[in-house]
């Protein structure tokens, strides 16, 4: 019979992330990883083999909640407001964490993203990011929010750019008080401007 483990992975993981998000992966020792998660070295090992497991593990469990960040925008009815706040809170999240972008996009911009195991996972949870925003901007189109010709996925690859780009901007000593006008000035460079949904209805169905 299979020893019980001795820890909650979850709580592991979430611990993990912090430091890898933090440090990096070559300057996380296995030494930071066993304070932060108050777990011995040998019990780590025996589920997640090494510190590229932990590694793996922790970058998708951040996919999980990234994902799980996404869920607002899939409610019905959604509008290009909702996908503005949700950059917003994204941008003052890492500010407020002092992370300076996301893991994925960290651990895509590191040596780690030659191995396979993780290269899956970044591209996995960038995909999802870009997919959500895309399903925003089909049914702003689809009311008249946007117009018939603009392409969502590459509007939502743009804007997945805009996103991390203004991560970085920060990050580098840019000024954070302008973000929300950045964000604004990329979607009106995609022709788009939020107004609210009533409206936008309202024109999408007169010009059907």
């Amino acid at each position: 019979m299979p020893r019980p483990r001795e820890f909650d992975e979850h709580d592991v993981l979430d611990r993990a992330i912090d430091v890898f998000w933090r440090r990096g992966y070559d300057g996380t020792s296995v030494a930071d990883l066993v304070d932060a998660v108050g777990v011995q070295r040998q019990s780590l090992y025996n589920v997640f083999t090494d510190k590229h497991g932990l590694f793996v593990a922790a970058l998708a469990r951040y996919r999980d909640h990234v994902a799980d960040s996404l869920a607002p925008l899939a409610a019905p009815g959604i509008g290009l407001d909702a996908l503005r706040a949700y950059m917003l809170d994204v941008l003052d999240r890492m500010h407020r964490y002092g992370v300076g972008g996301c893991l994925l996009v960290k651990a895509a911009l590191g040596p780690e993203i030659a191995h396979a195991d993780v290269l899956a996972v970044v591209r996995a949870g960038a995909d999802a990011v870009r997919a959500a925003f895309a399903r925003v901007l089909t049914a702003a189109r689809e009311t008249g929010q946007i117009a018939v010709s603009t392409d969502p996925a590459a509007a939502a690859g743009y804007l997945y750019a805009i996103l991390h780009g203004l991560a970085t901007l920060v990050r580098t000593g840019g000024d954070a008080s302008h973000i929300a006008e950045d964000i604004d000035r990329a979607l009106a460079s995609l022709g788009i401007t939020i107004k609210s949904r009533a409206a936008a209805t309202t024109r999408g169905r007169r010009a059907r």
